[in-house]
């Protein structure tokens, strides 16, 4: 089973529409994207649970003290923490998509579930510039439709 951000498994499939089918791992960071997201493409089955907090892609990373994410982000004007920022869009994906921190459903039923609010994604994100919400919804839609084989 993975535990895992509603938001980092909408980066997964966002990148995997932008064409990526291989992940590899980020030295910058240090945490488990890559097999996440290299587990969560080979096996549409697989187990997920939903979590606000740190996730399996976390653990290993090196901006994580005491199960919170320590690193910022400067591209929000009245918000710093990433941890912070992460737990509003996660909360909203959340809300949208009716889901719960702990449920449990597969990789493909989530994907599907939040590939039926890809309409909300500039709500979600609503503080990003529009450029941005473009390419994550464009890509996001075009992830899920190639996952789930629409």
């Amino acid at each position: 089973m993975i535990k895992i951000k509603p938001h980092h498994f909408m980066d997964i499939i966002k990148l995997y529409g932008f064409g990526i089918e291989k992940f590899i791992p980020d030295r910058k960071y240090n945490h488990n994207f890559y097999l996440i997201a290299n587990e969560i493409l080979k096996d549409k089955n697989v187990k997920i649970e939903i979590t606000i907090g740190k996730d399996d892609i976390c653990m290993p990373c090196k901006y994580i003290k005491n199960d919170i994410c320590q690193d910022f982000i400067t591209h929000i004007q009245y918000i710093k923490s990433k941890d912070e920022w992460n737990k509003i869009i996660d909360k909203r994906i959340l809300e949208y998509a009716e889901l719960q921190v702990n449920q449990i459903l597969s990789a493909y039923e989530l994907c599907n579930k939040l590939y039926l609010i890809k309409e909300k994604i500039n709500d979600i994100w609503k503080e990003e510039c529009e450029e941005n919400n473009f390419k994550r919804y464009t890509n996001f839609c075009l992830g899920a439709q190639k996952y789930l084989e629409f």
